[in-house]
């Protein structure tokens, strides 16, 4: 759901306008600029601990605690919280910064629009493969949201990352996640969070903070008609009658699954010291997650040790008993009667508002509501005892750390972030990261006969809905953005002098959403092929033909599913139209999802799958179609065949019905979890191919992340061409284990290497740890098990493979107690 404050909108050039920059407001006073005086009027600042800079934290949050009256407590654990002027208390200055952060543009400075760095999609983030770009994009999206900030343009607590898994590719919003793999969005997460948060100009604070979200099993959005199929499967229901959507699905999947795949990315984000975590719409084991104690307090609190806050997603708490509270307008609470709306299809779960309160701060440990729901219903529920004055104070402790580390309450003039200039949005640097970022992400999926790279001197067709695209190449959730409208594959390969004829050929979709010009759908319905003579016309009449097709956000979305696997629209029969005239003909599809096309890939020569990659995404595809960077990404997903289908997408067993994901899914595929080619080609050799270790019981001395073992592989470029290389490290389990039910095969470890250059070698080591090694059984129980295990060095399609051999006793790693508190 969107969150936004202190949101200004920009304006976006109309189709066929010339792209005109976005007006340049004049910088505004930071919204805290007079925190800790008396009705923020400025002059000297309040006598009081919270105030003082050097006290304590606790010290300053008890005061804090101390000096608010109840009603102010209550009103404070939710978005819009107010300002609290006789104590000099600013709000908390919220936002979305999924790949970029949401917001309008500032004032423009050295030559720079003003507007946020919109960076590839993080589906696009996940197939680069690189740590290292996942900290340098999180370290410009905090930076830049730091420095609107101090323009009053916008927030820096931010809801990101997304780190829910791809378990089925046609969920709507798999463009907002990195992978299905949850070693790979666990180091996502891990790396992305900390330089997101991470000052470099003032230690003392965090430059922004981030939420990682949606905790937990959430990857569901609900079917476009709302039908419900039936039966449903064992693993999930819904809370109440009609189809199953997000806002009544109750996902139950096996313990195993929940600790070893829906689990992980959230444990590494708290290890990361995220500041904020946002429990989901959904439901699991029967509870709503916002009112899930096994989950929030248990295990993420307790066994997991963080103390961080829990944000609900927006309006999640009134899922809980079917009522919408949008209605009620200020002053709140309300002080006259206030009639919600029925909101059905929520959960049914709770019946009163105290019951609602209740079930999500103390049972859920929500601390802050994004929705209506508290500072509507809290102060009363605290009034008629459903809540206790202890638990809001908890509550109101978690929320104000979020201020201290921000320094919401510290002078500015001890603050070297709140210097940071406009000039820090869309900077050149974030230009050339964005840029990087997205042609780190392209990926190669067939080459045949080498027809890429094409020659810059070539003729070229260039065709399809997305190939003269540019917000389209933005996905969902950016701010706004006027440098993409320059930068459209098309005026990428014209601004490279490169010989293109452009034919539309058809369309995505049938409506234009409104304020997204060249989006892939304005010239009338999906289904009109009234294109088809003028493409075909110049694709006989080129050197070659590139066709670009794919989704949009009509097609993939927050809120609905995709019904199928395949291209929209008439887009499959395009490209065999063009194919008919052009033998030499290369397909790059643009999508969040993956999209599968036997035909396509079958015929056509040339694949590439590109992703939606932002600003510069248009740049990167042309850099890459005509050899100025070699392709080295690999699919973040598995693309099953159309007919995959035919299982539930409401299934979340990954065993069940033929099993899903690459773990577990052994049928055919078109492109496996990994899939990737470059222009050049590469050796790997394993420097030692036997590991034996030996493990004891208990295994109390272990550690889930240090070392147990350390697998060493050599990389060479056997090529002629200068290249990245993606380098993965699989587990198997092949023989000899007292537990059966184990994955197909297993990432634990993956390396970018930049720039290798031919007839380079370089090493690269992976570090195996104990808690890669594990595997949970039905009571959730993490166990290393002994017995021979394979390993997988290099890429998907041919590795180096070794062993490991595990002896001594089957040991238990992780007791997971708390799973006895779901009830499922």
């Amino acid at each position: 759901m969107i969150f936004t404050v202190l949101v200004v909108a920009c304006t976006v050039p109309v189709l066929g306008a010339a792209a005109t920059r976005a007006p340049n407001p004049s910088p505004t006073a930071l919204p805290f600029a007079n925190s800790c005086t008396s009705n923020f009027a400025g002059g000297a600042r309040l006598p009081y601990v919270m105030c003082n800079m050097s006290a304590p934290a606790a010290a300053r949050l008890d005061d804090i605690v101390a000096r608010m009256t109840p009603l102010e407590k209550c009103m404070a654990l939710g978005t819009d919280n107010p300002s609290i002027g006789r104590l000099g208390l600013p709000s908390l200055p919220g936002g979305e910064g999924l790949h970029g952060v949401a917001s309008g543009c500032g004032a423009a400075a050295n030559g720079s629009t003003g507007c946020p760095t919109s960076f590839p999609c993080p589906t696009a983030l996940g197939a680069a493969f690189s740590t290292k770009l996942y900290q340098d994009v999180g370290a410009a999206i905090g930076r830049e949201a730091r420095a609107l900030n101090n323009q009053g343009r916008a927030g820096i607590y931010l809801f990101t990352p997304n780190i829910n898994l791809i378990r089925d590719t046609r969920w709507g919003r798999v463009q907002e996640v990195p992978s299905e793999d949850p070693h790979h969005a666990a180091e996502y997460a891990t790396h992305y969070i900390q330089s997101f948060q991470t000052s470099k100009d003032d230690p003392r604070y965090s430059q922004a903070l981030s939420t990682a979200k949606h905790l937990f099993v959430y990857d569901l959005e609900g079917f476009i008609p709302r039908v419900d199929p039936q039966p449903r499967p064992a693993s999930a229901t819904c809370d109440t009658p009609g189809g199953c959507e997000r806002w009544n699905f109750d996902a139950s999947p096996p313990k195993q699954d929940l600790v070893d795949y829906y689990l992980p990315a959230f444990r590494a984000a708290t290890s990361a010291n995220v500041s904020a975590i946002m429990c989901s719409y959904n439901a699991a084991f029967g509870e709503p997650t916002c009112a899930s104690d096994a989950i929030n307090n248990q295990l993420v609190r307790e066994q997991w040790g963080w103390q961080g806050m829990i944000v609900s997603d927006c309006t999640a708490l009134e899922l809980f008993q079917d009522l919408k509270w949008d209605n009620c307008k200020p002053p709140f609470p309300p002080t006259g009667n206030c009639t919600p709306d029925a909101f059905p299809g929520g959960h049914n779960y709770t019946h009163t508002t105290g019951e609602t309160a209740h079930a999500a701060l103390v049972q859920g440990g929500v601390d802050f509501n994004c929705g209506p729901f508290y500072k509507v219903q809290l102060y009363a529920a605290l009034l008629n005892g459903s809540v206790a004055q202890a638990d809001v104070d908890n509550a109101v402790r978690r929320v104000y750390t979020q201020h201290l580390k921000l320094g919401l309450l510290d002078p500015l003039n001890q603050q070297p972030m709140l210097r940071i200039p406009p000039s820090a949005v869309d900077s050149p640097e974030h230009r050339a990261l964005a840029l990087d970022a997205a042609r780190q992400s392209l990926v190669l999926l067939r080459n045949k006969d080498k027809v890429l790279p094409l020659s810059p001197s070539a003729r070229v067709a260039w065709i399809g809905p997305h190939a003269n695209s540019t917000q389209a190449l933005l996905a969902n959730y950016h701010g706004d953005n006027t440098l993409v409208n320059d930068h459209s594959p098309l005026a990428a390969a014209q601004r490279r002098g490169i010989n293109v004829t452009y034919a539309r050929g058809c369309n995505i979709c049938d409506v234009v959403p409104p304020g997204f010009p060249n989006m892939p759908c304005p010239l009338g319905k999906a289904t009109d092929t009234s294109g088809f003579a003028a493409a075909m016309t110049a694709a006989q009449q080129a050197d070659v033909a590139v066709v670009f097709v794919g989704l949009d956000q009509t097609s993939e979305a927050e809120n609905f599913d995709r019904n199928n696997l395949t291209l929209p629209g008439v887009q499959e029969q395009l490209v065999q139209k063009v194919l008919a005239v052009q033998p030499k003909t290369v397909v790059v599809f643009v999508s969040g999802g993956a999209v599968s096309s036997p035909w396509i890939g079958d015929n056509v020569p040339g694949i590439l799958q590109a992703f939606y990659g932002g600003e510069l995404g248009g740049d990167a595809i042309v850099d890459v179609l005509f050899g100025a960077h070699s392709p080295a990404g690999k699919m973040p997903m598995t693309t099953y065949r159309p007919d995959f289908i035919r299982r539930d997408i409401r299934d979340v067993d990954l065993r069940s019905a033929g099993g899903i994901t690459y773990l577990w899914y052994k049928g055919p595929v078109l492109y496996p979890f990994g899939a990737g080619l470059s222009y050049t080609t590469w050796a790997y050799t394993l420097d030692v191919s036997e590991h034996t270790v030996a493990m004891l019981s208990p295994a109390s001395s272990l550690s889930s992340s240090s070392p147990l073992v350390r697998v060493a592989g050599t990389v060479s470029n056997t090529g002629s061409v200068v290249s990245d290389c993606v380098v993965l490290a699989f587990l198997t389990r092949i023989e000899g284990h007292s537990h059966t039910d184990v994955p197909v095969k297993e990432l634990f470890g993956f390396r970018r290497l930049l720039a290798v250059a031919p007839g380079e070698s370089r090493i690269v080591v992976f570090d195996l740890s104990p808690g890669a090694l594990a595997a949970a059984g039905a009571d959730g129980s993490q166990r290393i098990y002994t017995g021979r295990y394979g390993l997988l060095f290099g890429d998907v399609e041919d590795p180096a493979r070794g062993t490991l051999e595990v002896t001594g006793s089957d040991t238990v790693l992780e007791r997971n107690s708390w799973v006895l508190g779901l009830h499922g």
